[in-house]
C-alpha cells in the first residue's frame, strides 16, 4: 500500500509517539497535531533511518550556525 501526504503543522503543538510492535501490527510512528494525525507503519530499521535523517538535519543546522557566528566574528575583527 502506498500513499503520499503533506501536512503543514509548523505553527502547531505536536504529540509524537512510537507505538511498539505488537503481535498483529508493526511499529507505528504517530505524529498528532490540531490539523490531523499521520501514522507511519514501519520496522525498526526504517525507524532508525528516520532517526538518522533527523540527527543529520540538526547536525547540519548546528554546523551552519557555527559557520555564521565565525563569519560574523571574522567580519567584526576585520572592521576593528
Amino acid at each position: 500500500m502506498g500513499a503520499a501526504m503533506s501536512l503543514d503543522i509548523t505553527g502547531e503543538l505536536i504529540e509524537t509517539v512510537v507505538q511498539p510492535k505488537r503481535m498483529y501490527t508493526p511499529t507505528i510512528l504517530s505524529v498528532r497535531a490540531q490539523s490531523g494525525t499521520v501514522e507511519i507503519h514501519l520496522n525498526d530499521e526504517q525507524l532508525a533511518e528516520i532517526e538518522m535523517a533527523i540527527r543529520q538535519h540538526f547536525e547540519k543546522a548546528l554546523e551552519s550556525t557555527i559557520r555564521d557566528v565565525e563569519l560574523k566574528y571574522t567580519v567584526k575583527e576585520g572592521i576593528a
